[in-house]
């Protein structure tokens, strides 16, 4: 047992290790990148994470999570969040993390469900911080975005053509939205078509409707014509009254979102507070099969329960 003991912990040790050490690889890439991206006389950074195709023909593990996962969603996700890691190295962390985690587990409990609940918790924690970051970043894109179409449309006044107006608004405006104009504006220069450059920009943030929206008033305006500088005005102000309306409902909802919180937490509180008092009453929930039984439909009832709770507080404007 000792010995298993210590090849777990060796095991947990050298993933986390390995879990920095790519981390700490990837920015400092990241940076020698922007510092040869500042020499060479470009305004800002064009992040990579982008442009990343997944490339992992030779790795066979890489291959068999493939045929498990769908690894073209993990990656457009980390693309989505600017998260500077190959899609490899990301599965590293994310099981180096549920390695991670269940160390502690063994030394309270053997039982085999425990500790398979721990390493999917373990596994998963990776991508819910990266969810976080892809919701931030999404929300501050939006903030950004009338201001953007508002210095577009102004360029355009002034006389200057599109690629023009969008190279001005990528210089001037901050990340993400800036780094995002910039992009469209170089893979345009790579030899893309405008409608591709915007369908690219489109995909990579795929549940903004705003972002859709825009991509369509430009490409209808460039087949069909009329006036773009007048379109682009209107799409702003309807965007701000769209962000506006947003931030209302979710005032509004705040209650409801607490309340789902609070009912989701209880369970889990309750189950850790009376296994610290009484370790033998909740041991019989996974040490018996109708315990086990119990306990499955309880967690399957709490995913309703929050998956209804979420449906019921959110509204899509």
């Amino acid at each position: 047992m000792v010995s298993v003991i210590s090849a777990i912990v060796f095991t947990v040790f050298f993933f986390f290790v390995l879990s920095v050490y790519f981390i700490e690889m990837d920015m400092r890439a990241a940076r020698k990148k922007k510092r040869l991206k500042k020499l060479a006389g470009t305004q800002k950074e064009t992040p990579s994470s982008q442009s990343r195709k997944i490339d992992h023909s030779g790795s066979h593990l890489i291959d068999v999570i493939g045929r498990i996962i769908n690894l073209a969603f993990i990656e457009s996700i980390l693309v989505s969040a600017d998260v500077p890691i190959t899609i490899d190295r990301f599965l590293a962390i994310s099981l180096g993390t549920g390695l991670f985690t269940i160390a502690p587990v063994m030394i309270f409990t053997r039982n085999p469900f425990v500790i398979l609940l721990a390493l999917v918790a373990g596994f998963a924690a990776p991508m819910f911080y990266v969810l976080h970051l892809k919701k931030k970043r999404e929300e501050v894109l939006l903030k950004q975005l009338p201001d953007t179409i508002d210095m577009i449309a102004r360029s355009l006044r002034a006389g200057q053509s599109v690629d023009g107006a969008l190279k001005e608004a990528g210089a001037s405006m901050p990340d993400p939205i800036g780094s995002e104009i910039r992009l469209i504006h170089d893979e345009m220069l790579m030899g893309l078509t405008f409608e591709t450059a915007l369908r690219n920009f489109e995909n990579r943030f795929p549940e903004l409707s705003d972002v859709k929206i825009l991509s369509t008033a430009f490409i209808v305006q460039r087949e069909t014509g009329g006036n773009l500088t007048k379109i682009l005005e209107n799409l702003s102000r309807t965007i701000r009254e769209r962000f506006k309306l947003r931030m209302q409902v979710k005032a509004q909802t705040a209650e409801g979102r607490t309340t789902l919180t609070i009912l989701a937490l209880i369970p889990f509180v309750f189950g850790i507070v009376t296994w610290f008092l009484n370790p033998r009453y909740v041991s019989l929930l996974f040490n018996t099969s109708s315990g086990k039984k119990l306990l499955l439909i309880a967690l399957i009832l709490e995913i309703l329960g929050i998956v209804t709770m979420k449906k019921l507080t959110r509204l899509d404007v």
